[in-house]
């Protein structure tokens, strides 16, 4: 019996919980997990990455003394000239060009001087990624409607969600960059040819492995319609509850993004057009503006008391 769309969607999600759990999983694993034969399982866990309903794993360094990067948020006046001089530098990790309150995003290897209003800069955070919940966005915006009603400041407890570690290194060997290289943008990518290629012992491989989450943020994101439905989004906040801004856009059911810079808490979300009042439909619902309403309503309660957003139009990723 042929498979159906929405059980094959069900497949993916039980996939990405599996990753989360381990993100080095083998498809025999999978496939006791999901009740399917190991093949099943394999071409299930490719087309979930191919259609883009999981994006990772991913690894990216943590917030050590020796391992920083420096993030800017800039407004310039030729920012397609920026973008396009940016990929050229090796220092520079990722930029974006972008519409809104910033026009350029920039990660860099080490600290640069950029031509033009620089709104956000400096050391960046640990990363922190949220879990995407099993439930509808229609769901997601009543849950997150309902914390922000119910929100008390004096019920309010810090919990220190996203970490730093600035004043603090950490062991990095050559091997340990080398690794990192290799398998930052898929963690799941084969090790022999690795070892083979660089002349790195099984033994040291697998005992980075084991390190890796004390290093490293793992980023595995889970997309329940396909990442290219969805408009990528950077948002900035100044809030004095941090914790509880990360917990409430992390009932979206796309995985979220969230780190800070100088103080401001950055978000990288990918949403649903509706959600932002954007609609081809010829009469305009006022109330199909979920997340402008929604973040009004935190102006007004004083539980941020800044938010600014753009759109990000196009990216370039390098590979140090």
């Amino acid at each position: 019996m042929r498979t159906t769309e929405e059980e094959k969607k069900r497949q993916y999600r039980q996939i990405y919980n599996l990753l989360v759990s381990n993100a080095r999983i083998l498809p025999a694993s999978i496939s006791n997990q999901i009740g399917t034969g190991s093949k099943t399982a394999g071409n299930l866990l490719k087309e979930a990455f191919d259609k883009g309903y999981i994006i990772g794993p991913q690894i990216r360094e943590r917030s050590y003394s020796n391992l920083g990067e420096y993030v800017y948020l800039v407004n310039c006046q030729d920012p397609l000239e920026m973008f396009l001089q940016y990929t050229e530098d090796q220092n520079i990790v990722y930029h974006a060009r972008m519409d809104g309150f910033a026009n350029l995003w920039v990660i860099s290897k080490e600290k640069i001087v950029i031509e033009g209003n620089i709104l956000v800069g400096g050391l960046r955070s640990d990363y922190h990624i949220s879990y995407a919940p099993d439930h509808s966005w229609k769901t997601s915006m009543e849950i997150m409607w309902e914390k922000v009603r119910n929100f008390s400041p004096d019920n309010y407890q810090q919990k220190g969600t996203i970490k730093t570690h600035w004043n603090e290194p950490i062991e990095w060997s050559k091997n340990d960059k080398i690794l990192f290289q290799e398998l930052k943008h898929d963690l799941r990518k084969p090790l022999t040819p690795i070892m083979k290629k660089y002349g790195i012992s099984g033994e040291k491989t697998w005992n980075w492995l084991k390190r890796l989450p004390e290093c490293c943020t793992i980023l595995t994101q889970y997309c329940p319609d396909t990442i290219s439905t969805y408009d990528p989004y950077l948002y900035m906040f100044e809030t004095d509850y941090e914790d509880f801004i990360v917990e409430l856009f992390s009932e979206l059911p796309t995985s979220c993004l969230f780190f800070k810079v100088s103080e401001k808490l950055i978000l990288r979300a990918y949403l649903r057009k509706e959600l932002l009042g954007k609609s081809n439909l010829p009469i305009f619902d006022i109330n199909k503006l979920y997340i402008p309403l929604l973040t009004r309503e935190l102006l007004k309660r004083n539980i941020i008391q800044k938010r600014e957003y753009s759109i990000v139009d196009y990216y370039w990723r390098g590979d140090i």
